[in-house]
């Protein structure tokens, strides 16, 4: 082969390459491999206590919901599931609640893999050593934050307290390289019409690690999640005309109202 020719598709290949990480997409699972298998479920309770989670009112969950421990739940009102449910323990459907999809029950091996993941998980995400100096989150009437983190970059918070009122806004501003994770230790509350409002990202690429024995995280009024939100030890409650759009991962789910669960499509970029 010709030199010239040799070059020629050398730089072809390098371009390809190029190309290719250019347009790369990083989840918050290259940083916390343990999450990756987790991202199947748009809901999923570890189930610990006999506590049953509750679902009841006109709210919706759009996508797989996984009930693992003791795995009882219970709805009625209009709620509606848009997928499937694996469950250890008892699924009830009554008055006019509705279920779109099948009912799996003894999936014990299933779903003990996605406690010992999300517990794992959690873990390590805590253990993460944080690279921004920001002590808690309180935002109220229309104040806004924007963290923006650089390509390639996993941006790591601290947080004690993480609480959104009124119309306030917390914005993560990146790139399709770019992930999250944000620990919070004591409490999690959005109220009003707060938003947690992502830019140049995908809810994939962001983790909201709630942890330790606490306040119920509550998202209300009509508030606006964007991620995985997770809170191994503590139950999760959607109310009023809240949204959630990604995956929420909790001992037990609290749901009620109108409140709704997405589980987007993640888009290749």
């Amino acid at each position: 082969m010709f030199p010239s020719a040799q070059k020629l598709i050398l730089t072809i290949a390098a371009s390809f390459i190029l190309l290719g990480v250019a347009h790369a997409h990083a989840a918050v699972a290259d940083a916390i491999p343990q999450l990756r298998d987790l991202e199947r479920w748009t809901a999923f309770s570890l189930g610990r206590g006999d506590h049953p989670s509750v679902a009841f009112g006109h709210l919706s969950i759009d996508g797989n919901l996984g009930l693992a421990g003791t795995g009882n739940l219970f709805m009625w009102g209009r709620a509606s599931f848009d997928g499937d449910i694996y469950s250890n323990g008892m699924v009830s459907a009554i008055d006019q609640a509705i279920i779109d999809g099948s009912i799996f029950y003894n999936q014990d091996a299933l779903l003990e893999n996605g406690v010992n993941e999300a517990l794992a998980a959690s873990d390590y995400a805590f253990s993460l050593t944080p690279n921004r100096s920001i002590a808690s989150i309180k935002l109220r009437g229309h104040h806004n934050i924007t963290i923006t983190g650089a390509p390639g970059e996993t941006v790591v918070l601290s947080l004690k307290n993480f609480i959104l009122k009124g119309n306030s806004s917390f914005t993560l501003q990146g790139t399709a390289t770019t992930t999250f994770v944000i620990n919070v230790n004591k409490k999690f509350s959005l109220k009003g019409n707060s938003h947690i409002d992502l830019v140049g990202l995908q809810w994939n690429q962001v983790l909201f690690n709630v942890v330790g024995i606490g306040h119920r995280v509550s998202l209300g009024g009509s508030s606006v999640f964007n991620g995985i939100l997770m809170a191994n030890d503590r139950a999760i409650k959607l109310k009023g005309d809240a949204t959630l759009s990604g995956e929420i991962i909790a001992n037990r789910l609290k749901l009620r109202g109108s409140s709704r669960i997405l589980h987007p499509s993640i888009v290749s970029q």
